[in-house]
């Protein structure tokens, strides 16, 4: 029987917690085609369509994460439990690396939701050792692995400061609502939304096509700049809007009202141009640069403050 340790951290105890109760579901289910629980380095073999493959990513080719053998991280990894339809086949990708007040409250959120809609979720404890940039480029990482997994035609990007207000709304029909914007649908591979800058990367659908390893390495290329340190959000956003690489990849992405899968709370009035905060009802709520917002007093703990505010309005 697993019994905590001795100076285990609530992160660590939440972890145990949500493993046992991840491996209890599967238990309970009677139609289990796929393995539940995987938690492989991104270098590893992983079961597919295909049979036995090994992922191998950008950071590794080009020792972005200078480590000998690929990058290792600890993962917890749960694949649908029953088929996805073909066209929307979707994962959920978020990443932790440090223990926070609102753990619990994060995790059983976003894995409560992709049980409910059938989903997978890929959830990152930590980043590759040594990994060049700052921790928050893990991410592309993430989403290339997940695309190479050839699992999936859909991939939520969600970052660990947001509460899932609304889990009856379902991604499927998200991404059909904003494809109806487009031209050409089938050529949108990024949905997007701003905040009152021009892009926020907390809350992203990418297309797991091959399509996308070109961009992300150019993307790759763009945080390889030891003057500027851009952000991961930084060259995302320039890759699609500036001159000479919005040529290319400009028209593969769109952007949706805020509020579809990113709103901002009141406290948080960073608002793109439609200037609409969360209210009750809808789908995502996010809490980005909370400790900027709040007063004094509320600023050591500003997102664990909003985090458990807001989950009071899980439906």
């Amino acid at each position: 029987m697993l019994r905590p340790t001795r100076g285990s951290t609530p992160l660590q105890l939440t972890i145990l917690l949500l493993v046992l109760y991840i491996i209890h579901l599967h238990w309970r289910s009677s139609e289990a085609p796929l393995s539940p629980l995987r938690s492989p380095p991104l270098s590893s073999p992983v079961t597919s369509n295909n049979g036995l493959k090994k992922i191998v990513l950008s950071t590794d080719k080009a020792n972005w994460s200078k480590s000998s053998n690929g990058p290792e991280n600890a993962a917890i990894f749960v694949r649908p439990v029953y088929p996805q339809p073909k066209g929307m086949r979707i994962a959920i990708a978020t990443m932790n690396t440090d223990e926070t007040t609102y753990d619990h409250i994060s995790l059983s959120n976003k894995f409560g939701y992709a049980r409910k809609h059938n989903y997978a979720i890929k959830f990152d404890l930590d980043m590759p050792r040594d990994l060049v940039p700052m921790a928050v480029w893990h991410k592309l990482n993430m989403i290339e692995y997940l695309i190479r997994t050839e699992e999936y035609d859909w991939i939520w990007w969600i970052d660990y400061d947001t509460v899932i207000t609304n889990t009856s709304v379902k991604l499927e029909d998200v991404i059909a609502d904003a494809q109806k914007g487009a031209t050409k649908p089938n050529d949108i591979d990024m949905i997007l939304t701003a905040d009152c800058w021009p892009l926020n990367a907390g809350s992203m659908l990418i297309r797991a096509s091959s399509r996308m390893f070109p961009f992300l390495s150019a993307v790759w290329e763009c945080g390889n700049n030891k003057k500027t340190e851009p952000s991961e959000q930084d060259c995302i956003r320039d890759m699609l809007t500036k001159a000479p690489m919005s040529a290319t990849y400009g028209s593969r992405a769109i952007w949706i009202p805020q509020t579809k899968i990113n709103a901002f709370p009141k406290e948080v009035p960073c608002y793109d141009k439609h200037e609409k905060g969360w209210k009750p009802g809808d789908f995502v709520v996010h809490f980005a640069g909370a400790w900027a917002h709040l007063p004094e007093k509320l600023k050591k703990d500003s997102y664990g403050v909003l985090m458990r505010k807001y989950s009071e309005w899980i439906e």
